[in-house]
């Protein structure tokens, strides 16, 4: 084994739902000594990566390539083929040359070419999983991973480690806070808020079902209704803001924004909140205890979306809607009924506490797992081992 290895590379990306549970680790990372310059990430050329990563303040390579269609001989999955393989040719040669001290895989395509460059170059390979069922990049690496960082157990990965999908700093923060989101964000404190997105491009059957409703929840006192529309369909929103009966404009009870990057805020602030179950959400959402109406998207593959949402199900703190029975009237008789569960909030001024059972830790957890396999290797130079040759000058 060559010496000298230092750094952590983070392999995987393309959506929020990969990039945050990595992003999350890499600020536990720092938080224990790392430097931010020697975490790397390494992601997809054609997803959210360089939106996300450089922002962070950590270093960034995008490679191409694309995930194949399970299954099926086209011409799609052959160019797809083709640009993965040259993608990990250059993962695997990004690997050689840095020679980290560990690799963490937050599974999908976009984890593949760094990750096989780990197995190749010998260097300890960490699986982070986010979902309750295993993608296909991690099922095809567990063989080769020293530890596989899980949010529940059975996932069917070797040596799993329950740690609980990792969270943004944000979102603790937001949970400890919860009590004064509101007041943050300048909300009313006594009002019925509701909390509508559908990820990073949005969901088109959810923003919909917000917009055939809104008329029918504007009617109603007190309540607010806070909607992340996503990217792709901010264009079509109506372009006519909602009134009241008294022909006033309501601006200040329906909110519209394209995208939220402090959203936890809003999801701490909320009663009630509408959204898919996307593994980063979830796990979210299972920090800040709000109850939610979970429409999982039926394409996810393997439905791992609905297995993800079975947690805050079991929980008692949400409602699964398959997403071809979501509407507006559904939306509508969803609110009602979580307004009976959970407590009318419109006619007192204390906003009430929220049962929680998340793992604000996570993110620590899974940095602890890549540590200590990271120390086992001859030669890893560790943050105070680093702080001492910055010191000395070499």
């Amino acid at each position: 084994m060559p010496v000298g290895r230092r750094g952590i590379l983070i392999a995987g990306g393309g959506t929020a739902g990969h990039l945050v549970p990595g992003l999350a680790v890499a600020a536990a990372l720092t938080e224990r000594g790392w430097p931010p310059t020697d975490i790397y990430f390494v992601g997809s050329a054609r997803g959210m990566d360089s939106d996300m990563v450089p922002p962070a303040g950590y270093r960034l390579t995008t490679l191409g390539g694309r995930g194949l269609n399970a299954r099926r001989l086209n011409g799609s999955n052959a160019i797809a083929a083709v640009t993965l393989a040259w993608a990990t040719l250059r993962g695997v040669a990004l690997v050689g040359r840095r020679r980290p001290a560990a690799v963490l895989s937050l599974g999908g395509y976009a984890a593949l070419p760094a990750a096989v460059g780990a197995v190749l170059w010998r260097v300890p390979l960490i699986i982070a999983e986010q979902n309750a069922v295993t993608s296909g990049t991690n099922r095809l690496l567990r063989r080769f991973a020293k530890a596989a960082a899980v949010p529940v157990e059975g996932t069917g990965l070797r040596r799993e480690v329950v740690t609980g999908n990792p969270v943004r700093p944000e979102v603790v923060s937001a949970a400890r806070n919860a009590a004064d989101a509101r007041a943050q964000l300048g909300w009313p404190r006594a009002a019925t808020i509701i909390v509508a997105f559908g990820g990073s491009l949005g969901s088109g059957r959810i923003n919909a079902a917000v917009w055939g409703a809104l008329d029918e929840l504007l009617r109603r006192d007190g309540v607010l209704m806070y909607h992340v529309v996503g990217k792709r369909d901010w264009e079509q929103r109506p372009s006519a803001p909602p009134v009241r009966d008294t022909d006033a404009v309501v601006r200040d009870w329906y909110h519209a924004v394209p995208f939220d990057e402090h959203l936890p805020l809003a999801l701490a602030a909320a009663d009630l909140v509408i959204c898919r179950a996307g593994a980063s959400t979830i796990a979210e959402l299972s920090v800040l205890g709000t109850r939610a109406v979970l429409v999982p998207l039926p394409a996810a593959t393997k439905n791992h979306q609905h297995h993800n949402a079975s947690s805050l199900v079991n929980a008692g703190l949400a409602q699964i809607v398959p997403d071809v029975e979501f509407d507006a009237s559904r939306l509508v008789a969803e609110i009602d009924m979580a307004a009976k569960l959970g407590g009318d909030t419109s006619s007192t001024n204390d906003v009430p506490s929220k049962p929680t059972f998340g793992r604000p830790d996570s993110a620590r957890r899974v940095a602890d797992l890549i540590i200590e396999h990271s120390s086992m290797v001859p030669g890893t130079i560790l943050p105070s081992e680093t702080d001492s040759c910055e010191e000395s000058g070499h």
